[in-house]
This record gives structure tokens, C-alpha cells and sequence, in this order.
């Protein structure tokens, strides 16, 4: 034989060798089995439906057209939609505002209230409510009451303007749940 067969021989030898140690990795017992059942993600969602107005008391048809002055009581009734669904979810429903209602001078001469009348829904408070879970959605009124108040000195907002498309209710879940 000559060197070069050799040579070859001890080559291929040494390779079959490491390929035959690098396949006994793969000989380790390996067992899989999936987990038995399916979870399924709960849903948090808030929809509005009609609302009503009222200054007060007395029904308003178009809320664009209103001059409010100290005293006065605006309401809208606000029909919502909750979706709560969650084994351990914990939710707070509120009225927030996205940018100031009124000029941030006269804004404590203006007071907003949430009022929301369900089973499902607790009063914190401090104009938020606890939401309960639920498999279903449940459907509410809210109130959204804006008091312009009565003792609000001189002429202090004399024609301001309440931009009422900066509330919004706001669902959201809590942290821990």
C-alpha cells in the first residue's frame, strides 16, 4: 500500500469515527407530549349607543346650541355597551378628559360627575367604578353630569366655550389582573 492509500484510509477511518461519536448525541431518549386542554384570551371592550341631554332637567335636542350660566346642570344619559370578560380581570370604567373641557382659568368654576347604575358596577368614589367580569356584554346607562357652579364670582367664564368632545369614557384594565 502506498503512503497515499494510506493516508486515505486513516482519513476516512477518522472520519467515520467522529461521525459515529457525533451521532451517539442523537441517541438520547427524547418523549413529547402536548399540553392537555385550550385557554382562551377574555375581551375588554366599551361601545356608546344614543345618548339624551338635558339643562336642567328639562330634555335638550340639539346641545350645540346651549349658553350655560352658573347654575346650570347639564346631563347626558349615555347608553354603553361594557365588555368585561375575564376570569380574574379587573376593570375601572371613568370619564376622562382627552384636553381641558374649559379654559384650565376656569376649570373650578366646572365640576364633571360619572353616575352609572348597574349591578355590575361599583362606585369607587371618585367618579370611577369597578367593573365586575362578565360572559356577556352588559349594557347601561351612564350620566355624565357638568355643573357650572352657582357661586362662580363676576363675570368669570362670560362666553367661554365647553368643548364637550374632550370627555370620553374611558375602560381599562387594572394592573394585577
Amino acid at each position: 500500500m502506498s503512503k497515499r492509500m494510506t493516508k486515505g484510509a486513516l482519513a476516512v477511518t477518522a472520519g467515520v469515527v467522529l461521525l459515529l461519536g457525533g451521532a451517539g448525541t442523537y441517541a438520547l431518549w427524547e418523549v413529547n407530549q402536548p399540553l392537555d386542554g385550550a385557554v382562551q384570551a377574555g375581551d375588554l371592550d366599551l361601545t356608546t349607543g344614543a345618548a339624551t341631554w338635558t339643562l336642567n332637567g328639562e330634555e335638550v335636542t340639539s346641545p350645540d346650541t346651549l349658553r350655560v350660566v352658573p347654575g346650570d346642570v347639564l346631563t347626558v344619559s349615555q347608553e354603553l355597551t361594557v365588555t368585561a370578560i375575564g376570569d380574574s380581570l379587573q376593570a375601572q370604567l371613568s370619564v376622562d378628559e382627552t384636553s381641558p373641557l374649559v379654559d384650565p382659568s376656569l376649570a373650578e368654576y366646572f365640576d364633571v360627575d360619572l353616575t352609572v347604575d348597574a349591578p355590575w358596577a361599583t362606585d369607587n368614589g371618585d367618579d370611577t367604578y369597578a367593573v365586575d367580569p362578565s360572559d356577556t356584554p352588559q349594557v347601561v346607562d351612564a350620566d355624565v353630569t357638568i355643573t357650572f357652579a352657582e357661586s362662580t364670582p363676576e363675570r368669570q367664564g362670560a362666553n367661554a366655550q365647553l368643548d364637550l368632545g374632550n370627555l370620553e369614557f374611558t375602560l381599562e384594565q387594572l394592573a394585577g389582573s
